[in-house]
């Protein structure tokens, strides 16, 4: 089995020029299992790569209560632009678009209080 340095659960897109790309994602350290997660840039998770991290997708399993490995991310660059993807043979259901998409579930401000 591989040995996995980090994974990511979730993914923010960020829309540029009317295309939709990836900014940032939720990244769990995989040190003595499975830590909490960061929101993290997506240029410090091309620098991790660069590095030779290992990286996997990670999804929950609601049938079995646990956590489910994914695909190994990897990144792409051309003409100074880079870009996060998963591995070309990964399942749809692993790859990195089909993560939890954070913006619509955190918000990056606190709703304000009514007034009673």
């Amino acid at each position: 089995m591989e040995k996995w340095d980090y994974y990511i659960s979730g993914i923010w897109k960020t829309k540029a020029e009317g295309q939709e790309f990836i900014s940032d994602v939720f990244l769990h350290t995989a040190n003595d299992g499975f830590g909490k997660g960061v929101k993290t840039n997506k240029d410090e998770v091309v620098k991790l790569l660069v590095n030779g991290a290992n990286i996997t997708t990670i999804t929950w399993n609601y049938h079995l209560i646990q956590w489910r490995y994914g695909a190994r991310v990897e990144f792409g660059a051309e003409n100074g632009h880079t870009w996060l993807q998963t591995v070309p043979e990964a399942a749809t259901f692993d790859d990195l678009e089909s993560s939890i998409q954070m913006q619509y579930i955190l918000a990056d401000a606190a709703i304000p209080s009514e007034s009673h």
